[in-house]
């Protein structure tokens, strides 16, 4: 049972003394539930329990960084960190106006003399602890706590960013997902990681390359906060980048261009609508020019698109020449990668395909028939991928972003910037720091411009594919998705296919994208299933569109 007020004698860091802590974790089950960034909503919670605790002190009354391990009843677990920190007097009525969400339990400290009443909350939101952060970072200072040592650090990069008396006040940003991100004025910004694995976080493996090669289209890398233990295992606790003056994603902007382009469509002269149409295939569309209609159409987005795909190709020429570190070295396509690689794929569909049977009476009708369409063409699927499995070519290779899309990456009114190379974040760590042909992320960000004018129309419509407005802008969101990814394409080979990891001819690129593009549309079917059902019409849609096409490619 949970006590009404955690009681502890003499300050407030005695709660974390082995005998006492079993009281806070029991506060830390129901302050979990209830966070964004916390992956376990959905399954049942065995225990939490307090693994380890690194003493930060800073100006106030002192904090704490807390390792958590979460174990659900079928016998998995997961380890999340928390810096906590204590507010006594009249900061306890302001956290408790402007910030109840950070508030993981009352507190009252008893000494001899008197009595504090006060609670405990999330550090992260202490201006103190946020400052005594950044200052560690440019001490290279440590912290040592039950098991190991959390270790600050600068990089090279650190000086240049945070230049010479600039306003360096801390503000925790409201965008938060997966991890919990600070700003310090407007020179860098601090991403703390909430759920943990053992290893390098790939977002600090690939930053700390990247800024060493003075890469100039991610933000650089300033610092970071690793802890290691005992044995020497590493746990990547946060990061330090340089902050990026932005308008926001590009998911947004390609959003807001999508709307600009249904309105010009409309203004089309009579007995033009016509030539709003796009057939065949992308790769073969990207060999020729672009038609005045779609500029006219589209309009300055085509531009920008096309210098999204300069900056992936830019990014993926920049890893492959890594050649003094084997983390980054590039391998070849050997046949055990490509056998792994097809079972992968294989399990994949059968696992999605058994989730789509699963739920086939929830959906839709027209998104029924479709769905069982998708069914059907099972083996069609797994013959694909075997293409894939007996593709002998000369790629190689490369560590690439790994979960590419238009939300990862910041546009800044005239230029785009990548950010967020921590793969997906449902995978395991070593997954996602193993090497994969970048057109991976390629056929990544095909699939979010395929995504972007379906999501616009579900704001307007719940049920994009019915008739009515989203049935008469069909061939308008055909013609917008095939010319933009023409744009990306194009450019981006300009490049790509001077790199080091391209494959030897245009038929092995086929394949490859072919797999890539399949393998990311099953894929989003799981997902929208279990996170925006009435989303999953999108990625059905596209698989049988990938299906269809006779030359392999399309988006």
């Amino acid at each position: 049972m949970k006590p009404i007020m955690l009681i502890v004698p003499d300050r407030w860091e005695r709660i974390l003394e082995r005998d006492l802590r079993v009281s806070l974790e029991i506060y830390l089950l129901e302050f979990l539930k209830l966070r964004r960034w916390f992956a376990g909503k959905a399954r049942v919670v065995h225990s939490v329990y307090i693994l380890e605790f690194v003493p930060i002190h800073d100006r106030s009354s002192g904090a704490a960084l807390l390792f958590i391990r979460v174990d659900y009843v079928d016998g998995t677990s997961e380890m999340y960190t928390l810096p906590l920190t204590a507010a006594f007097g009249e900061q306890v009525a302001q956290i408790q106006h402007d910030l109840p969400g950070t508030i993981v339990a009352p507190l009252k400290v008893q000494t001899k003399d008197c009595e504090q009443i006060g609670v405990l909350y999330d550090a992260l939101w202490s201006p103190d602890f946020s400052r005594t952060l950044l200052s560690a970072i440019e001490r290279g200072s440590r912290f040592t706590g039950e098991a190991g040592v959390l270790i600050a650090s600068p990089t090279q990069a650190y000086g240049d960013l945070i230049g010479g008396g600039a306003s360096l006040d801390p503000a925790v940003l409201k965008a938060e997902q997966s991890n919990t991100s600070v700003a310090y004025g407007d020179r860098v910004l601090l991403k703390m990681y909430r759920r943990l694995e053992t290893g390098i976080n790939p977002d600090l493996e690939i930053g700390r390359m990247l800024t060493a090669m003075n890469f100039p289209h991610s933000p650089p890398l300033a610092g970071s906060l690793e802890y290691v233990r005992a044995n020497n295992e590493t746990v990547t606790v946060a990061i330090l980048q340089g902050f990026v003056h932005n308008q926001g994603d590009a998911w947004n902007y390609t959003l807001e261009a999508f709307d600009q382009y249904v309105v010009r469509c409309q203004v089309q002269t009579p007995g033009s609508a016509h030539e709003l149409t796009f057939a065949g295939s992308i790769l073969e569309a990207a060999q020729g020019d672009i038609p005045l209609v779609a500029r006219e159409c589209i309009g300055p987005y085509l531009d920008s698109v096309s210098l999204l795909g300069q900056r992936t190709a830019e990014l993926h020429a920049a890893l492959a020449t890594v050649q003094d570190n084997p983390d980054f070295m590039p391998e070849p396509f050997s046949l055990e990668y490509r056998r792994s690689r097809y079972e992968s794929m294989g399990r994949l569909v059968s696992h999605t395909c058994s989730l789509l049977r699963s739920r086939l009476n929830d959906l839709p009708s027209s998104t029924e028939q479709e769905a069982r369409r998708v069914l059907n063409n099972e083996s069609r699927m797994q013959n694909r991928f075997r293409a894939f499995s007996e593709l002998e070519t000369c790629a190689r290779r490369t560590r690439c972003h790994g979960d590419y899309h238009l939300g990862q990456v910041l546009w800044t009114g005239r230029d785009f910037l990548i950010s967020d190379f921590e793969g997906e974040p449902a995978r395991p760590l070593s997954e996602r720091c193993m090497k994969h042909s970048p057109i991976m992320d390629v056929a990544g960000m095909l699939r979010s411009l395929y995504y972007a004018p379906y999501a616009t129309l579900l704001r307007q419509q719940p049920l994009w594919h019915a008739e009515g407005a989203g049935a008469s802008l069909d061939p308008w969101i055909r013609f917008w998705c095939g010319w933009v990814s023409v744009a990306f394409l194009k450019s981006y080979l300009k490049i790509a296919e001077k790199a080091s990891f391209w494959p030897g001819t245009q038929s092995e690129f086929r394949v490859l994208l072919d797999a890539h593009l399949l393998e990311k549309a099953v894929y989003e079917i799981g997902y929208e299933l279990n996170n925006r059902p009435q989303w999953v019409g999108i990625p059905i849609r596209g698989v049988l569109e990938i299906l269809e096409m006779h030359t392999h490619t399309t988006i």
